[in-house]
């Protein structure tokens, strides 16, 4: 099969390879080692069982060719209905992951040894003779339900009910978060996805650098705190996000967030809801972080405000389209 170079081939090779019924199948729960690396445990299924696991891949894979398709978008969202895409490649840690799924070299599964305890993660990969394959993720699932203290269970044996032990019983939930084909991965849940496959920490690490970048010449009233923020949730890393991909494009960007510019702004329009203290040389933006208020540093610095020509008033905006020439 010839690589796919675009979401819509590799959707057309995920079609090609026929119903999942008919396929190989090889069903791994993975958990990551004492070095921290991924491994894959087999788990043999009965006929019963690969015949449910096809028919809920089906329904992922109907449902994947149905939605509208957006390549991977740091910043941005999923919206109903749609899925986003990228190459495994630029995944931190799929292209390994995939590649232990890929080898088949596993062992079996046990769910009485600690690393079960562990295991975040399972994969159904389906494959034709030919060796065409694409690979099912359900991201944060454990499986042994029945070892956690909030959930009892028995299970009726000659006559009486006994306590479901791990061992016993796997739960898992009947749906799909990341389909890989032909190298390119499509999921309809970001935030999962990131967290699975590395992204996070990649977003930490460029959410610090632009961080650092963009406030060098400022004065913030808690700067450490609003940096912490900055670099660890999810949606103030998505704002850095954008901070950085907009001093990409413009490089005068960075330049205009003086703090001359910036005091101006926040004492013109004081509804963005940001206190200055100190004065002269000595003014400082201060980061309030109340969840309420936290992003308003950040908003300030991504720019996201625009002016009403019918109103003249100043508005908070979420997504915005630099005019080209």
């Amino acid at each position: 099969m010839t690589m796919p170079t675009t979401a819509d081939q590799a959707l057309s090779a995920l079609e090609a390879l026929g119903p999942f019924a008919s396929l190989g199948l090889a069903f791994s729960v993975l958990a990551p080692d004492s070095a921290g690396d991924v491994r894959a445990y087999r788990l043999t299924l009965s006929d019963t069982g690969k015949d449910d696991l096809a028919e809920v891949a089906e329904r992922s894979r109907a449902s994947l060719q149905q939605a509208t398709l957006l390549a991977y978008d740091p910043v941005g969202t999923i919206p109903p209905s749609h899925a986003m895409y990228l190459r495994d490649t630029e995944a931190a840690t799929l292209t390994s992951t995939q590649a232990v799924v890929d080898s088949g070299d596993a062992d079996a599964f046990d769910a009485t040894a600690v690393y079960a305890r562990g295991a975040n993660m399972v994969a159904v990969r389906f494959s034709t003779a030919a060796g065409e394959s694409a690979t099912f993720y359900r991201i944060g699932e454990s499986l042994l339900q029945f070892s956690k203290k909030k959930l009892l269970g028995f299970v009726l044996r000659n006559g009486a009910y006994h306590r479901l032990e791990p061992a016993d019983v796997l739960l898992m939930k009947s749906s799909f978060d990341v389909v890989v084909v032909s190298g390119i991965a499509f999921f309809t849940s970001k935030s999962a996805f990131e967290r699975a496959f590395g992204f996070l920490e990649r977003l930490q690490q460029t959410s610090a650098e632009t961080f650092d970048r963009v406030t060098e010449s400022l004065k913030i009233d808690g700067l450490d705190a609003l940096r912490k923020a900055a670099t660890s949730n999810p949606q103030m890393m998505a704002k850095m996000a954008s901070i950085k991909r907009t001093m990409d494009d413009d490089p005068g960007y960075a330049e205009a967030m003086t703090m001359r510019r910036l005091v101006s702004f926040v004492r013109r329009h004081p509804d963005v809801g940001i206190d200055i203290t100190g004065a002269g040389a000595a003014q400082a933006l201060v980061f309030d972080p109340a969840p309420a208020k936290r992003f308003r540093i950040l908003n300030l610095l991504n720019d996201d405000y625009l002016k009403s020509v019918l109103t003249e008033r100043e508005y908070e905006v979420t997504s915005k389209i630099r005019r080209q020439g």
